[in-house]
C-alpha cells in the first residue's frame, strides 16, 4: 500500500487505525486495484492487536464517487466488475471485529454510500450530499441493498433507490444511516469524540456487540447481489447508462 501505485494511505497510531481513500483526481472512485488495497488494511488492521478502532476516511473534497465507470465499462465478465470485488469488502467491513467508522467531509454516491452504510459509525459534514444513483445510470444498487436495509426502512430504502435523489447528511441522521452529521469546520472534533466513547468500551465486549448485531449470512448475500448488479451493468441499458456518464450526455432513455 505503500509507493506510487497506492491509492489508500494506512495509518496505526494510538489504537486508531486510519484508512484514507486516497485517489481524489478520481473522486476516490472505487476500482478493483482500490477495493483490493482497502480490504488488505482493513485485515492488517483486524490483526493487529494495538488497534481498538478503525476509521475510514478520504482525500478530497469527495468522500467517493462510487464504482469506478471507465472500469466498469470496460469489464466483459464479473470478475473484472469493481462492484463484484466491492461485495467482499463490503462483508469484510462488517465482520470486523472492531468498530469502523467512516468520516465523509464531501459528496458520496453509489458504491461509495455502500461503504457507509458497512461502516458501524458516520460522522459526515452536515451539508455532505448524499445520493443512491445508480438508477440513473440504467442498473440497480443490489450489491449495496444488504447493508443499506440493516439501516433504512424498506418504504425509504425503496424511494431513494428508485429516484437517485440527492440528499443531505442532516437528512440521513433522521433515518439512521449517519450517525453524526457536523456543522462545518467541526468534522474532525466529532470524528475524536466518536473515536474517544469507542475506546471507553471493551474491546472483547464490542467484538460481541458486533457478533451479536451481525446479519446472518451477510456475505453470501452480498455475493448473490453482486452478481445480480453485475446482470444490470451488462445489460444495454446499463452499458448505455455508463457510457453516457463517461461522455457527459443524457441517456437515451432520458430524450
Amino acid at each position: 500500500m505503500d509507493g506510487n501505485d497506492a491509492l489508500i494511505k494506512y495509518w496505526p497510531a494510538r489504537k486508531v487505525a486510519s484508512i484514507t481513500l486516497d485517489a481524489p483526481e478520481r473522486r476516490n472512485a472505487l476500482s478493483t486495484r482500490m477495493i483490493a488495497q482497502l480490504r488488505e488494511a482493513l485485515a492488517d488492521a483486524v490483526a493487529d492487536e494495538t488497534v481498538r478502532v478503525i476509521v475510514l476516511d478520504h482525500a478530497g473534497p469527495v468522500f467517493c464517487a462510487g464504482a469506478d465507470l471507465r472500469e466498469s465499462a470496460a469489464a466483459s465478465g464479473l470478475e473484472e466488475l469493481p462492484a463484484a470485488h466491492l461485495a467482499e469488502l463490503l462483508a469484510d467491513l462488517c465482520e470486523a471485529p472492531k468498530p469502523v467508522v467512516a468520516v465523509a467531509k464531501g459528496a458520496a454516491k453509489g458504491g461509495g454510500m455502500g461503504l457507509l452504510a458497512a461502516a458501524d459509525l458516520v460522522v459526515c459534514d452536515g451539508s455532505a450530499q448524499l445520493a443512491f444513483s445508480e438508477v440513473r445510470l440504467g442498473v440497480v444498487p443490489a450489491v449495496i441493498g444488504p447493508v443499506v436495509a440493516r439501516k433504512l426502512d424498506p418504504g425509504l430504502m425503496r424511494r431513494l433507490f428508485l429516484t437517485g435523489e440527492s440528499f443531505t447528511a442532516v437528512e440521513a441522521t433522521h433515518w439512521g444511516l449517519v450517525s453524526t452529521a457536523a456543522t462545518a469546520g467541526s468534522v474532525d472534533r466529532h470524528q475524536a469524540e466518536t473515536v474517544e466513547r469507542l475506546l471507553a468500551g471493551g474491546p472483547g465486549a464490542q467484538a460481541g456487540i458486533k457478533a451479536l448485531t451481525a446479519t446472518a449470512d451477510l456475505r453470501e448475500r452480498l455475493r448473490e447481489a453482486a452478481a445480480l448488479t453485475a446482470e444490470y451493468f451488462f445489460s444495454d441499458e446499463g452499458r448505455e447508462g455508463v457510457r453516457s456518464f463517461i461522455e457527459k450526455r443524457a441517456p437515451s432513455w432520458v430524450d
